[in-house]
């Protein structure tokens, strides 16, 4: 027994605890280094290097090795003259034959070095589609994490106006028991109370989900008590035209294009002819002398010259077409950067309107505040009740909340221009 509880106590402990407080950067350098889709790009990166060891292999002397046994009901035969003192051949029908057959490419316009620099372009797209994907997710991040502190705040707000109607119905309640409200005041506040408290229990809910969606994005146990940094970004100023290339997806389509030249340097290859040089060793019965009944080594050797004259056609069709692809992926890359520096528009008006409506925000807690201060004069000589002064008071805080709400959401708008713009932090070099 004493055992155990000194194994659980040792190695308990060494079990990993949610961690205390996050940031956004945090959570983005997990999603780099612990979301599945991550580790696809080592992957990706040894594929392309064994297709690229494959494709290599075509420069190489090409072996092949056969053996074939076969029966024939009948074989040629030389007919003489009966009376010639000698007669024809006795052919075997029964063949045999091994063979070693090499070929060895000496010229084919490039097309092997060509084949290596196609799998290598491809395997980049490949890893440029995959970090597209992972952006998509640092999108995701920043929705539930902002989701989460917005929800915290709000549930801040519901507090208080959980505080102030519980402030009021006490009031009301001491009314209607003495006669001075009727009972439906009182009850039009438990109602509004009952609202308050179901909205107060969604929005835990929520932040409780929220927690729970950013732990598995991030590969780590999130507990609802752990504190979110509030990130300070700073948006840079009229440099959209060097900024917006950042994103994944302008290196894909870049990629995209290169691949297309390759394949037009590839199909460039095929309107020439092609040199190779070849030889086959052989040991069984026929060889070349067909009159040679025994088994015996033969070989041959030579040079061959292959010209495919519809292919030399097909290329300059080929080229044609390739290059219309890349027109299309240009065509793409326009429209992308269009919708994502109207995006950038629209993030900007949401950042000036929220200026706008913080600076109005201080106004109003600026009211709030003198209102506070009035009726707490009126409550020391009598003419304001305490319920009043609290009622006040919780609005003006209602009023901080709000403003802080903005902050937050302005804050959220700054981190969405710099994920719109392909930032990986918040540095704007």
């Amino acid at each position: 027994m004493l055992v155990a509880v000194v194994f659980t106590i040792l190695f308990g402990s060494l079990q990993p605890t949610p961690p205390d407080s996050l940031s956004l950067e945090y959570c983005y350098s997990q999603i780099e280094s612990e979301y599945p889709l991550a580790r696809q790009i080592d992957l990706q990166q040894q594929i392309t290097d064994l297709n690229k060891r494959i494709a290599n292999t075509a420069s190489y002397p090409q072996l092949n090795f056969g053996v074939s046994a076969s029966y024939q009901s009948e074989v040629a035969e030389l007919q003489f003259p009966s009376n010639m003192p000698f007669s024809g051949p006795d052919l075997s029908k029964d063949q045999y034959k091994a063979t070693m057959e090499v070929s060895q490419s000496i010229y084919n316009g490039g097309a092997v070095g060509i084949k290596k620099k196609l799998k290598d372009i491809e395997g980049q797209a490949q890893q440029k589609s995959t970090q597209i994907q992972l952006h998509k997710i640092k999108e995701q991040v920043n929705e539930v994490y902002f989701g989460i502190l917005l929800a915290q705040q709000q549930l801040q707000i519901v507090g208080t106006m959980l505080k102030s109607l519980r402030a009021q119905l006490k009031s009301v309640h001491s009314k209607v028991k003495n006669g001075v409200l009727l009972a439906d005041q009182q009850h039009i506040l438990e109602a509004e109370l009952v609202k308050a408290q179901q909205d107060s229990a969604e929005i835990n809910s929520n932040i409780q989900s929220g927690y729970e969606v950013l732990g598995e994005l991030i590969d780590e146990q999130v507990s609802s008590g752990t504190s979110l940094a509030l990130p300070d970004y700073q948006v840079p100023a009229n440099q959209q035209d060097s900024l917006v290339q950042l994103r994944p997806e302008f290196s894909l389509y870049k990629t995209n294009r290169r691949a297309l030249d390759y394949q037009k340097e590839l199909a460039q290859t095929n309107k020439w002819p092609s040199l190779s040089a070849f030889g086959t060793a052989a040991y069984g019965r026929p060889g070349f002398n067909v009159f040679e009944n025994d088994l015996h080594p033969y070989y041959i050797v030579g040079l061959q010259v292959k010209w495919n004259l519809w292919g030399a056609k097909n290329a300059a069709i080929q080229q044609k077409v390739f290059s219309m692809q890349q027109k299309n992926i240009q065509q793409e890359e326009r429209a992308f950067e269009r919708q994502l520096r109207a995006s950038l528009i629209k993030i900007r008006q949401r950042m000036k309107s929220l200026e706008d409506q913080i600076t109005r925000d201080q106004q109003v807690i600026d009211l709030r505040q003198k209102v506070v201060k009035s009726v707490s004069s009126q409550m020391k000589n009598g003419a304001a009740t305490a319920t009043e002064y609290i009622t006040e008071l919780n609005k003006a805080t209602q009023a901080r909340l709000s403003m802080q709400m903005h902050k937050t959401e302005l804050i959220r708008a700054k981190v969405d221009y710099h994920t719109t713009l392909g930032l990986s932090n918040n540095s704007t070099e």
